[in-house]
């Protein structure tokens, strides 16, 4: 079981759409005969990744029922009867009569904010440590990859992102090939090695490199900037992703929860083999 991180701390760089994207194609391979079991766990207050795959509606009913992350660790700290899988939410495999690859059935956790902040404000790190044990084994246990979809704007208050960081196997650091885009990259760095440094981490989590979002390698802005990026991102001993993701409004629309799509290539179009080919490229990483 892998657990990947998608994380950066500027908000509005893909982290949401990344997600998304990397849980079609993985949900979409097979495992020892098997479609491949991944949960998407959205960490992220405001549920983008959340609502993308299972709808506004969904997730609006998993906040009122009380069905999400953090009431779920709020519940294991009360030591009730909690059984896991009533906090997982199924997008069900797309229905198609062509030999398309249709989008598999995968599962989804789904944030709550006010929850997020009680958790925060009343529980310290020894908790979180019992939560990231807890959550560990049930991933474990479940799925055979687990991706977090993180906030921007995290800080020491935030234990939440950061336990959810600490239990990461590998983090995916999507940007933008921008003078503002890289300067921010330093609080990402930053922040990346303060959770390394925190009690019993090891070398845990490991940078798998960063994926250049809405680029367009013909422009000067991108020629101006990639050597910049790819020296600044050697120092902290990890790379940018041979491949990367175009600007294109067919893979804006590939997020919206009113279109229904049935298939891989009807949600990403002539972008398929984009998002196919950054899948792949993490694949060989891991």
């Amino acid at each position: 079981m892998k657990t990947i991180a998608i994380y950066n701390n500027k908000g509005g760089a893909g982290k949401s759409t990344l997600t998304l994207f990397l849980a079609d194609f993985f949900s979409s391979l097979s495992i020892a005969g098997k479609k491949a079991r991944v949960l998407i766990v959205d960490v992220d207050g405001q549920g983008s990744s959340a609502i993308s795959l299972l709808g506004l509606q969904r997730v609006a009913g998993a906040r009122a029922e009380k069905r999400s992350l953090s009431h779920l660790l709020l519940n294991v700290y009360k030591g009730r009867d909690t059984e896991f899988s009533d906090y997982l939410f199924v997008r069900e495999e797309g229905v198609t009569g062509t030999r398309q690859i249709p989008l598999a059935k995968l599962s989804v956790m789904v944030p709550e904010r006010e929850s997020i902040i009680k958790l925060e404000e009343d529980f310290g790190r020894k908790h979180f440590k019992q939560f990231e044990k807890y959550l560990t084994k049930a991933f474990k246990e479940n799925f055979d990859l687990v991706l977090l979809d993180l906030p921007a704007n995290i800080d020491s208050r935030n234990k939440l992102s950061l336990a959810a960081l600490h239990l990461s196997n590998h983090i995916i650091i999507p940007t933008e090939p921008t003078r503002l885009a890289i300067n921010a990259l330093n609080d990402t760095f930053n922040t990346i090695q303060n959770v390394r440094g925190m009690e019993n981490s090891g070398v845990r989590p490991e940078i798998l490199g960063v994926v250049l979002n809405k680029t367009d390698r013909r422009t000067q802005q991108f020629k101006d900037h990639n050597n910049e990026l790819k020296d600044m991102v050697a120092t902290h001993n990890t790379v940018v992703f041979e491949n990367f993701l175009p600007t294109a409004p067919t893979l804006a629309t590939a997020t919206d929860d009113s279109l229904d799509f049935a298939t891989l290539k009807e949600r990403y179009s002539t972008y398929y083999d984009n998002v196919r080919k950054v899948a792949i490229e993490l694949i060989k990483k891991c």
